[in-house]
């Protein structure tokens, strides 16, 4: 793989690492601030928690359909999903062993 390719297929796939820990972390996000919501017996606080968790839950689409529409996630075909992680996989390899 010749340097200029490497560098445009790194790019592509630090765009997709970056995007992919962001949606991981907005889920992460979700999850939490349900759990406590259950926790919590404010109701004031309980109030801040859920417009906090709509807040976190919109983020969450928004990098989704991102990734969806960038060809980064494939939520709706799961061995189009894994094949596509197989090539990104093929793809750091070969970029390591050059």
């Amino acid at each position: 793989m010749e340097l200029m390719e490497k560098l445009k297929t790194a790019g592509k796939m630090r765009d997709e690492i970056i995007a992919t820990d962001f949606l991981v972390t907005a889920k992460s996000a979700v999850r939490t601030y349900a759990v406590a919501i259950t926790e919590t017996a404010s109701p004031e606080v309980r109030e801040v928690l859920k417009k906090q968790l709509n807040q976190a839950i919109d983020t969450h689409a928004k990098i989704a359909n991102y990734m969806i529409k960038n060809e980064m996630y494939h939520a709706y075909d799961v061995n189009e999903q894994l094949s596509h992680d197989e090539e990104k996989i093929k793809t750091a390899l070969e970029m390591v062993n050059d």
